[in-house]
């Protein structure tokens, strides 16, 4: 029994070691945190990581010979990984930047192409004889049936069929003689 009232009363001893390192230190180093790192938040941060640390090794605190020194060497650690952090989140908001605006970039050529590409295949259909520009233009943009094209122009359906094959032939023909 003598031995767990021993046990309870080291224990009691650190925590209540702890409790007044805690009330001597949370404030100072909490304004030398903030001096550092123009931020309130962070510098809060900081001193909940400094005295978690404190309180993971409270064990310990007979062997540290300077509690002072330690604590505000702790303090400044946590501040420089903290500083460590934000430049490299900083970097990777940077690099998801520049990403973000080639994407865009390319989004942009890639739409001047499509454009490009659509005057171009608008061109050819401008070219295309009467009859076939209008089986085609009826087939394709109005997406009328065959049946009811051939109707329309008072044309056989295996005109249309016909006219949409030579259609589509010359459309090709035209892409490959004027792209790249």
């Amino acid at each position: 029994m003598l031995h767990d009232d021993c046990h309870s009363s080291s224990k009691d001893m650190l925590e209540q070691l702890f409790n007044e390192l805690f009330r001597e230190y949370e404030h100072p180093l909490y304004l030398f945190a903030l001096k550092l790192l123009k931020s309130e938040t962070a510098a809060k941060d900081i001193i909940q990581d400094v005295f978690l640390k404190l309180w993971l090794i409270r064990d310990q605190l007979s062997e540290i010979k300077n509690i002072s020194s330690f604590l505000y060497r702790l303090t400044e650690n946590k501040v420089i990984d903290s500083l460590r952090a934000s430049a490299s989140d900083q970097k990777k908001k940077e690099a998801l930047w520049r990403r973000l605006e080639r994407s865009h970039e390319q989004d942009a050529a890639v739409d001047v192409e499509r454009k490009e590409y659509h005057a171009i295949i608008q061109q050819a259909i401008e070219q295309l004889p009467p009859q076939r520009k209008a089986v085609y233009l009826l087939s394709r943009a109005e997406d009328k049936p065959q049946k009811e094209i051939a109707s329309l122009l008072q044309i056989s359906p295996n005109t249309v069929r016909n006219q949409l094959v030579k259609a589509i032939e010359n459309i090709v023909a035209y892409l490959k003689n004027n792209t790249d």
